[in-house]
């Protein structure tokens, strides 16, 4: 399980719609600033909703955003 503090890789799911054409954009190594965990209405019409888990992680001075039903986190160590 993820966790703040923890230094982590992720990387994109291979053929995934948003793959990026620069291969240095399709990985990062960083650490686990913060994880929400946000419910959205999928569907207004059926009142389907959908839980979205998006991971913070620092990497080289800049913090970015992944969504993790795009993206795989590897914990590379784990924090205390």
């Amino acid at each position: 399980m993820l966790k703040v503090g923890d230094m982590v890789h992720v990387t994109i799911k291979p053929y995934h719609s948003r793959w990026p054409r620069d291969p240095s954009d399709r990985e990062a190594r960083g650490t686990v600033v913060d994880i929400d965990e946000v419910t959205d209405l999928f569907s207004e019409k059926y009142a389907i909703l959908e839980t979205n888990t998006y991971l913070h992680v620092l990497c080289d001075g800049e913090v970015k955003v992944f969504d993790l039903e795009e993206w795989t986190a590897e914990v590379i160590n784990e924090s205390g």
